[in-house]
């Protein structure tokens, strides 16, 4: 018997019910971030490395994503940049709230 290929919509509520489709948002999210305070400042990946004590091969894995995250490594960039990493959890009503007014995307 052949199975049915599921629909868009259904293969991505399944992604939505693992943990991995929300680290990888999470991840994304915050790389996001750390390239447009880049490219605000006019910083480069070189510069940025030389900021961290890191090589550019370093900034590159972590811009895509490749590098383990810990919050150290997040504040670690944060202030590199000048800048603060701030945290939250927030509820799907908090979400659409924030998006509705032009707010962040949803992590989970």
């Amino acid at each position: 018997m052949a199975v049915k290929p599921k629909s868009f919509p259904e293969l991505f509520a399944q992604a939505e019910e693992h943990a991995d489709y929300w680290v990888a948002g999470a991840i994304l999210e915050f790389t996001e971030g750390v390239v447009r305070e880049m490219e605000r400042q006019g910083v480069s990946r070189t510069e940025l490395a030389r900021r961290l004590g890191a090589t550019p091969a370093y900034v590159t894995k972590i811009l895509r994503g490749k590098a383990n995250f810990t919050l150290e490594t997040m504040v670690r960039l944060a202030r590199a940049l000048d800048a603060e990493l701030h945290v939250q959890i927030s509820t799907e009503a908090d979400q659409q709230a924030l998006q509705a007014v032009g707010g962040a995307g949803k992590v989970r």
